[in-house]
């Protein structure tokens, strides 16, 4: 008998936050993984592309990855933020790393 390859049937994205901030309104491709929370995650059924992660804190800046992200076909993308995930502050024009914020 021959093997028999599963595909998986949809393309994930799964986002962890393990850092000390909590990440509200987390997107990628205008797709909401809504608030996470430390120690939280959040995993949706997203269409294959690249984009970088946009989320703001509770202070109401805009932030997004330093790097886009890129989800391939039938596939599961996984990213855990840290606090020494590097990342932009859109309304400040900056870089800092998350556990700063």
């Amino acid at each position: 008998m021959g093997t028999i390859e599963a595909k998986p049937e949809a393309t994930k994205f799964s986002i962890e936050n393990k850092s000390r901030v909590r990440l509200q309104n987390v997107e990628w491709k205008n797709i909401n993984f809504g608030d996470i929370g430390s120690g939280k995650s959040s995993e949706k059924i997203v269409p294959d592309g690249n984009d970088y992660i946009r989320f703001e804190t509770s202070e109401g800046k805009q932030y997004r990855t330093f790097s886009p992200y890129d989800c391939k076909k039938y596939t599961r993308t996984e990213l855990i933020f840290i606090n020494n995930t590097p990342v932009y502050n859109e309304t400040d024009r900056q870089s800092i790393m998350l556990g700063d914020i």
